[in-house]
């Protein structure tokens, strides 16, 4: 103790100084904004961790009621971009707005009820199927019902042993792969948010489900949601206003979905071509 007594007693005079640093901040509470109506617009974002960087100088604009689908390689930062976009990450440089807004001017708890999220891993909790899409907070009936109708599970919950009050289990174990997915979708979209964002939400779909997907993309259309959609599938082409291409981190094309596909096939026909030559 005798050795180390410098080093303790600037420590207590350390800690003393902090406490009264902590006692005397006052939280700056954000400016109350109006609710948005879903433009989003990201520009130049960059984003690392650590040396690591994943996402270059990312740029695009969307208009509320927009569907953007985004496609790329694995490990091209499709899933990141998705986090940024939500707030979830924040842009190492650049800007994410919504409305206009810095998205770091929103109040972040405000800002989550006009978002919708259906991560690529959907993870339900321990509790009934009501408290999942209710987001664990407060059941709201009318709200619960309208969000499994807009996701089109009203009549696929309803077929459930006890409906809207079954018990999904931990992680939702006693529930398949699609019926997560679809009770996940029904979740992003309850509250009626301003802009969903669906990371591969088809991909444990059947064919019936994938039906009631596009079903609810097109209806979210309607109403002025802004979507984005990480997939692969051909079908979700049918409802994208735009398409993203992600590659290594930048954006490699984007605009209306009949240009991007038809100035993607251009390129792998000259792929073929190539390759034909070579062999």
């Amino acid at each position: 103790m005798v050795s180390t007594w410098k080093q303790t007693v600037e420590a207590k005079g350390a800690y003393k100084r902090l406490d009264k640093l902590f006692s005397e901040y006052e939280e700056e509470k954000p400016l109350k904004l109006q609710a948005p109506k879903g433009a989003l617009r990201l520009e130049s974002v960059n984003f690392r961790i650590g040396e690591k960087q994943i996402l270059f100088n990312v740029s695009f604009r969307l208009d509320p009621g927009e569907v953007l689908c985004i496609i790329g390689p694995s490990g091209s930062g499709k899933t990141t971009l998705c986090r940024v976009i939500l707030g979830i990450y924040s842009p190492t440089s650049g800007k994410v707005e919504i409305d206009g807004a810095d998205i770091r001017q929103w109040d972040i708890e405000e800002l989550g009820k006009y978002l919708g999220y259906l991560p690529q891993d959907v993870q339900l909790f321990e509790g009934t199927v009501a408290e999942n899409i209710a987001r664990l907070g407060e059941i709201d009936s009318e709200k619960v019902i309208k969000a499994a109708k807009l996701a089109a599970v009203h009549e696929m919950i309803l077929s459930l042993p006890q409906g809207y009050n079954t018990e999904v289990g931990e992680r939702g174990t006693r529930l398949s792969g699609g019926q997560r997915q679809r009770i996940g979708l029904a979740r992003a979209l309850y509250g009626d948010p301003k802009i969903v964002v669906l990371d591969e939400p088809n991909s444990n779909l059947d064919e019936a489900g994938e039906r009631a997907f596009l079903y609810s993309v097109n209806t979210l259309k309607q109403i002025g949601t802004t979507v984005i959609i990480v997939s692969h599938r051909p079908s979700v082409f049918t409802v994208s206003d735009k398409v993203l291409v992600l590659k290594n981190g930048t954006v490699f094309m984007f605009g209306p979905t009949k240009q991007v596909l038809q100035e993607l096939m251009g390129q792998q026909k000259i792929q073929r071509q190539a390759k034909a030559k070579n062999a």
